[in-house]
């Protein structure tokens, strides 16, 4: 499914096949493939956001849903970024295949709404503003109109969850889980994600108080007794793009569907 409207992200025409010109090309033809692909999908909507402009250009923001069946207002509710700066390219790319994979083969389940944002910062994969980097921009303040865009996108869906896919120069892959200290509620003892979820990947808990909070989907946050939480999963910027694409896809997959285990077990606590 996709809805008539132009592409998400397109390239500045440029005089000079410079590097920064032949990714953004690269990127431009592949977002397009995928929304192509979805037109003919059952589950998977491609819906940009947009447009933003800069001088004469108009950019969008590339945005995928995956709607599995059984919607319903209790429905799962994550988003998925990538992109937040040039050097997380690799990211970008896998989370571009593992739409094209979910689009092939939706293999998540049911009563699922997942959000794609795979990249993030437009402009900075454009190659303009120099060296453009989002990730520490504050998501209630920031001018950025990549940033203001999906914060105001994921206020409307009041998503539960952010998973951020990330770069890093370690030699092994990680992950943080981050959630907001809540200021009305009693801690429950009962957690989203264990450590499990995450094998053979380490992973650290984190808590923090809202006010402490500098950056990032987590610094948007209304009411901290229903703020979301966010999950980063770094891996190693040497890793071959096919073994990116093949970890993430796995990892994601299981994250989500551990997930929705959650969401049905919380019910009836």
């Amino acid at each position: 499914m996709t809805l008539n409207r132009p592409l998400s992200f397109r390239s500045r025409e440029l005089s000079a096949p410079s590097h920064n010109a032949r990714v953004a090309t690269h990127l431009a033809s592949r977002i397009s493939t995928l929304y192509k692909l979805a037109e003919g999908s059952e589950v998977v909507f491609g819906s940009p956001l947009g447009p933003f402009d800069e001088g004469a250009v108009s950019h969008y923001l590339a945005h995928f849903v995956y709607f599995g069946s059984h919607q319903s207002r209790d429905a799962l509710s994550l988003a998925v970024l990538a992109g937040f700066n040039r050097e997380e390219l690799p990211a970008v790319r896998a989370q571009l295949a593992l739409i094209e994979e979910l689009i092939k083969k939706p293999d998540i389940g049911r009563g699922i709404n997942v959000s794609f944002f795979p990249v993030a910062n437009v402009r900075g994969f454009l190659g303009e503003g120099g060296i453009r980097d989002l990730l520490g921009e504050h998501w209630g303040r920031s001018l950025e109109p990549e940033i203001r865009l999906i914060q105001q996108y994921s206020k409307q869906q009041g998503y539960q969850g952010f998973l951020r896919i990330a770069s890093t120069s370690d030699r092994e892959a990680s992950a943080l889980v981050r959630s907001v200290l809540s200021t009305t509620a009693h801690p429950t003892g009962v957690e989203v994600f264990s450590s499990t979820d995450f094998d053979p990947w380490p992973v650290r808990f984190e808590a923090v108080s809202q006010s402490l909070v500098a950056g990032g989907p987590l610094s948007f946050s209304g009411d901290p007794a229903f703020a979301p939480f966010e999950v980063e999963l770094a891996l190693p910027a040497d890793w071959p793009q096919s073994r990116w694409d093949r970890e993430l896809s796995r990892l994601l997959k299981r994250l989500i569907i551990s997930y929705r285990g959650f969401r049905a077990y919380g019910q009836h606590l």
